[in-house]
């Protein structure tokens, strides 16, 4: 047996996570787009291992959307936060 059921049910876990990360929009909602990023490379070595192309080709793009929301709730806020004097 592959380990392709463990990846399976380990990215809907991390999709189910980011979703309730991000719908309880507490300050670690963000944290919610991390999730999804593991869920996305999981789907997408699911896809690959399957031959899923549509279901592959949709995951790229969420992966772009999960790159994009981690930027703007992660990474931009820590970049743009003034220094304390």
């Amino acid at each position: 047996m592959n380990g392709l059921p463990y990846i399976e049910i380990s990215a809907a876990f991390f999709g189910v996570l980011g979703t309730l990360l991000l719908a309880g929009r507490s300050r670690a909602a963000g944290w919610g787009f991390v999730a999804y990023l593991a869920s996305n490379a999981g789907w997408l070595a699911f896809a690959w291992e399957r031959a899923l192309w549509a279901l592959f080709l949709q995951q790229l793009v969420f992966t772009l959307c999960s790159v994009y929301g981690v930027w703007m709730w992660l990474v931009r806020p820590a970049v743009m936060k003034e220094p304390k004097v």
